[in-house]
C-alpha cells in the first residue's frame, strides 16, 4: 500500500501544483512552472535512455527537430497532424541515429550524439527556404498564447513522461535495462534483444524531447536555430537527472525544481551575467557532494532515521527488561 501511494505521489503533486497555479493565475509562477516542466520532461527522457548505459549529448537535436517539425508541417497539414508529425519525425530520427550509433559505448556514443546535434543546427541554416535559416521560423502559438492553458498542456505531457518512466522502471523492462547497462554480452547471451531495446529507449527518449521542444517553440511562436539546437539543451537534461538522481522517476523532477530554484536565487542575488558562473559552480559542488543525487541523499537520510528509531526502540526494550 505504501509503495502504491509513493508511486502516485509525483502524479498528485503535478496535478495539484498545475491546478493551483492555473487557479491563482500569477504569470511569474506560471512561467516558472512551465520552465520546470519542460526541463523535467527532457531530463526524464534523457534518463530513460541512460538506463541502457548510454550517455547522450544529442538531446538538443530532438528538441530542435520537434520545434521545427511543428513549424514546417502546421501550414501544410494542419495543427493536429503536425503534432503527429512531430512524434513520427522524432521517432524516425531516433531510429536512424540509433542504428548508426547505439553499438558505440560510453564517450564514443556521447561524441556521436553531440555531433548529430551540432550538424542539425548547420542543416537548418543551410536550407533557409524550408527552415527560415538563421532568421528562424514561426511555429503555431501553443494554446492561443494563454499561459494557463499552456501550463495545463505541458503539465499533461509531463504526466505522460512520468508514466512512461514508471512503466520502464517496472519488472518487464528494468531487469533487461540493468543487464544491458552492466553486462551487455551476458544480456545478449541470455536472449535479451540488446540493440532493439536500446533503439526502443532511444525512440521514447527522442519523442518526449521532441514534444517538449515543440511546446517550447509554441510558447513564443518563434524559434531560431541557436535557441533550440544549442548545447544547453544537450547538457541541461544530463545535469538535472544527475542532480536529482538517475534511474528514478522522482529524481529528474526534484532536479528540475532544484535547478530552477537555484537559477532564480542566483539571478536575483547576483544579477547580470555573473550569476551563471556561481550557478554552474554550485551545481558542480552539489554533484560532487551528492554523487547519487537528491534521491540518494533522501534515501540515506531515511536509512539513518530508521536506524536511529530502531536503536531507540531497542534501548527502551532493554530498559524495560532491566
Amino acid at each position: 500500500m505504501k509503495t502504491g501511494l509513493t508511486r502516485l505521489l509525483p502524479y498528485a503533486l503535478i496535478l495539484l501544483v498545475t491546478l493551483a497555479l492555473v487557479w491563482i493565475d500569477k504569470p511569474f509562477w506560471i512561467q516558472l512552472a512551465i520552465g520546470v516542466a519542460i526541463t523535467a520532461i527532457t531530463a526524464l527522457a534523457w534518463d530513460i535512455l541512460s538506463r541502457t548505459g548510454q550517455v547522450s549529448l544529442g538531446s538538443a537535436a530532438f528538441f530542435g527537430i520537434g520545434s521545427y517539425t511543428l513549424a514546417i508541417f502546421e501550414p501544410l497539414i494542419g495543427l493536429t497532424l503536425a503534432w503527429i508529425a512531430v512524434v513520427v519525425v522524432c521517432a524516425l530520427a531516433a531510429t536512424l541515429l540509433g542504428l548508426l550509433t547505439l553499438r558505440l559505448r560510453r564517450m564514443y556514443f556521447a561524441i556521436a550524439t553531440l555531433g548529430f546535434a551540432l550538424s542539425m543546427q548547420v542543416l537548418v541554416v543551410v536550407f533557409p527556404d524550408l527552415t527560415g535559416g538563421s532568421g528562424g521560423i514561426a511555429p503555431p502559438v501553443l494554446a492561443d498564447g494563454d499561459p494557463r492553458w499552456q501550463l495545463g498542456l505541458i503539465g499533461l505531457l509531463l504526466l505522460a513522461a512520468v508514466a512512461l518512466s514508471d512503466a520502464l522502471l517496472g519488472l518487464r523492462f528494468r531487469p533487461a535495462f540493468f543487464m544491458i547497462r552492466t553486462k551487455p554480452e551476458l544480456a545478449a547471451a541470455s536472449g535479451v534483444p540488446v540493440v532493439r531495446m536500446k533503439i526502443f529507449a532511444f525512440i521514447v527518449s527522442g519523442v518526449l524531447i521532441g514534444l517538449a521542444g515543440a511546446c517550447y517553440g509554441g510558447l513564443y511562436g518563434y524559434v531560431v536555430p541557436t535557441d533550440v539546437f544549442t548545447t544547453n539543451w544537450s547538457v541541461l537534461p544530463l545535469a538535472i537527472a544527475t542532480l536529482g538522481g538517475m534511474d528514478t522517476t522522482i529524481g529528474p523532477l526534484l532536479g528540475a525544481i532544484a535547478l530552477k530554484a537555484l537559477e532564480e536565487v542566483a539571478r536575483s542575488v547576483i544579477g547580470g551575467t555573473g550569476y551563471q558562473v556561481v550557478y554552474g559552480a554550485v551545481i558542480i559542488l552539489f554533484v560532487i557532494a551528492m554523487p547519487q543525487g537528491i534521491v540518494g541523499l533522501l534515501r540515506k537520510a531515511g536509512t539513518l532515521a530508521g536506524r536511529r528509531t530502531a536503536a531507540g526502540e531497542k534501548k527502551k526494550e532493554r530498559e524495560r527488561h532491566a
